[in-house]
């Protein structure tokens, strides 16, 4: 193979694309005229090669699964934790603590499942249940006790509710930013 061999192999792949100039072209194709190893090599570089699927010994699903049931673990741990001490601090204590902590249950609650109908099961429904089991036990009418429960549990939805559209606004961001 002399010096011009060498560079035909080098042209030959933008040859095959289109890739090089029409004068590179004249003399790639006059080149392949006069040498016979070099058209050879240039009829087999015309067919694409076979790629072979690489089998993996690690089962994706499988893997996936522990991996997502891992942090279903985790995110429910936090959302508990953030749920406990939204109760502690909430209206039901006398502590006005709740709008911090709901509002960050919220943002936390959204954050991990990006839906707000779990934020408002979360934020609304204990609290509801709470202050109504707690107006039960004072001398108070069926109808005062339920809206009043009504009534403290949309206060606390209401900053919970707070927390998720600024964890919906960040998402958004983080999107946008990408």
């Amino acid at each position: 193979m002399n010096r011009d061999c060498y560079i035909v192999e080098d042209l030959l792949p933008l040859y095959h694309e289109g890739l090089i100039q029409a004068e590179t072209t004249a003399w790639l194709e006059e080149h392949l005229k006069s040498c016979e190893s070099c058209r050879e090599l240039s009829n087999l570089s015309k067919d694409p090669v076979q790629k072979e699927t690489i089998r993996s010994s690690v089962d994706n699903d499988q893997m996936f699964a522990k991996i997502n049931l891992k942090l279903s673990v985790y995110q429910i741990i936090f959302v508990a934790l953030s749920f406990f001490f939204a109760m502690k601090t909430s209206l039901l204590n006398e502590s006005f603590g709740f709008i911090l902590t709901y509002t960050i249950l919220g943002f936390v609650t959204y954050f991990f499942y990006q839906r707000l109908i779990i934020v408002v099961t979360i934020a609304f429904l204990p609290t509801f249940i709470w202050s109504l089991a707690q107006s039960m036990n004072e001398t108070v009418s069926i109808l005062e006790a339920i809206s009043g429960a009504l009534f403290l549990a949309l206060i606390h939805l209401l900053f919970a509710i707070i927390g998720s559209l600024v964890a919906f606004l960040l998402i958004k961001f983080k999107k946008e930013g990408n």
